[in-house]
């Protein structure tokens, strides 16, 4: 018995290392002074020794004061805990479809994403009732997914993004149950940690260098959870330093210079003309552009924004302060946005052919609650938008994206806001 498990686990250290081995790219992209920011660490290196758990989106004591607040019928966390109970995802009906093989062109995405998000909905329900019948339901989806997928698969590149949407997902789920439900057994969580070895890593460890920034993001995201639940720093470590790379290249700041930096790991990207049209072109290049704001105004740009605001939170739970490197980018982007999906006018100089915003997604409330409650930063246009916006929504889930104001709405307010907040840096 000694020997299997030994061989089982040998066979796992060398899978790591084999996936870190493929991962690095062949050639590095040429060497320009707008490229610098981005290449201060050309490798991953240990950032965490010790994991912390639970980890993720939200440590222990978070979790606790949500609960607290649910309790005691306090606003906004009542009302969105209403919510999620009485939505489909809540339902203790609810019946996991797990497949072997997911066809990341067709339903089955939407399958296990939808899956991976009840999963998650019926942790959170436990955490926050009590009640281990959402607790087995959840493990009950987490069980009948972890014995039987596999693999994703796809025509195309599609099936990356689509695990690292459900391996950003499922982790949280699995995250809660293991921290505070005795009755997910060491098997079954075995099990699972082997799914997300086997079916979700080999697909997002080498990242994507050409795609547009919301796909790298989110596997930075999904690295993150996997990295910490597994509590595998070869993955946390890898998901750190592909984080590190794209945020500068995906989030421009005017002291980059006249064009953003490069996205790491691709020579396509070197020419000025290659980068101004992954840009999609713009007018000019302004502190809270992002690389994809004028592909749709708005709405891809709020999926990267969140898979790296995700990830940055992860990070910080572990003691790691990614925030703190880009804030002044993550800042900008924000308000800018904000303003835009406030539907506030949008210069004309930027945007000759207008600018008519895309949908609001459920996201802000993670990186508003760091910048504003933890560090005391002034965001005016993104707490009009949480305020307005995103808290009266029905709208609380999608890809990796759910629930951010029942988890994260003023976590931090009370302890930590300054009397006079500093003021934040906005776009241009």
């Amino acid at each position: 018995m000694k020997t299997t498990v030994l061989l089982a686990l040998l066979g796992q250290i060398i899978l790591v290392h084999t996936i870190v081995a493929n991962a690095q790219p062949a050639t590095e992209p040429m060497e320009t002074k707008r490229l610098a920011a981005a290449e201060k660490n050309d490798r991953p290196h240990t950032e965490v020794l010790v994991f912390k758990h639970p980890g993720l989106l939200n440590s222990g004591a978070e979790l606790d004061f949500v609960k607290a607040k649910i309790k005691a019928g306090a606003e906004p966390w009542a009302a969105m805990f209403d919510r999620l109970k009485n939505s489909g995802y809540g339902n203790l009906n609810w019946t996991p479809h797990p497949l072997a093989v997911v066809n990341a062109n067709g339903n089955d995405a939407s399958i296990e994403n939808e899956d991976a998000k009840a999963a998650y909905a019926h942790a959170l329900l436990w955490y926050f009732t009590d009640n281990a019948d959402y607790a087995k339901k959840s493990a009950e989806i987490l069980d009948a997914w972890s014995a039987k997928l596999t693999n994703h698969a796809s025509s195309d590149r599609q099936k990356a993004v689509v695990a690292a949407w459900c391996g950003s997902v499922f982790p949280l789920a699995a995250e809660i149950l293991r921290s505070s439900y005795p009755g997910w057994t060491t098997n079954e969580t075995r099990q699972f940690s082997a799914m997300l070895n086997r079916a979700f890593l080999p697909l997002i460890f080498p990242g994507n260098a050409t795609f547009n920034g919301n796909w790298e993001l989110s596997m930075s995201d999904a690295l993150l959870c996997i990295g910490v639940f597994n509590e595998d720093a070869a993955t946390f470590n890898r998901g750190v330093f592909l984080w590190r790379k794209r945020v500068p290249a995906y989030f421009y700041l005017t002291s980059d210079g006249p064009m953003p930096i490069r996205p790491y790991g691709t020579a396509e990207m070197d020419a000025d003309a290659a980068i101004y049209n992954f840009w999609y072109k713009p007018n000019r290049y302004f502190d809270g552009l992002c690389q994809e704001t004028r592909r749709d105004f708005g709405h891809h740009m709020q999926m990267g924004f969140a898979s790296a605001v995700n990830t940055a939170e992860i990070a910080y739970h572990q003691g790691l302060d990614l925030y703190a490197e880009n804030d002044h980018r993550l800042m900008a982007a924000m308000e800018f946005q904000a303003g835009a999906l406030l539907r506030q006018p949008v210069s004309a100089e930027l945007f000759p052919d207008g600018f008519v915003a895309s949908d609001i997604l459920p996201t802000w409330e993670i990186a508003y609650n760091h910048y504003h409650n933890r560090r005391g930063f002034a965001l005016p246009l993104t707490e009009t938008l949480i305020r307005t916006k995103v808290r009266p929504s029905d709208f609380t889930a999608m890809c990796n994206l759910a629930w951010e104001s029942m988890t994260h709405a003023e976590l931090d307010a009370a302890s930590s806001r300054p009397d006079s907040p500093q003021k934040a840096p906005t776009g241009k």
